[in-house]
């Protein structure tokens, strides 16, 4: 035997309680200049006032890209220093 089957007007199709809940709080974000919480829908950061939408990420990839060079060119440095101080003490 077959279950009943409700007619198309007979079907809860009101959220439940647990959809509300979830539902209800924006989903946030952060903003990638100053890391305030933001709503993720949000064009202006309520903090810093940078405009989301349009935020260049190549500031952080240059950022980056930066701290990259500084620790090649202490690593080189380093090296240069060491070969020399052996240079000297095997003499």
């Amino acid at each position: 035997m077959m279950p009943h089957r409700p007619e198309d007007d007979d079907r809860d199709e009101d959220p439940t309680d647990e959809d509300v809940e979830r539902f209800s709080y924006p989903a946030l974000g952060r903003c990638p200049e100053c890391g305030q919480q933001v709503i993720e829908d949000a064009e202006i950061c309520p903090k810093c006032h940078s405009f989301l939408w349009d935020v260049p990420q190549t500031k952080k990839n240059s950022k980056m890209s930066s701290m990259r060079g500084i620790f090649i060119l202490l690593t080189i440095v380093l090296i240069l220093t060491l070969s020399g101080l052996m240079a000297v003490l095997l003499r």
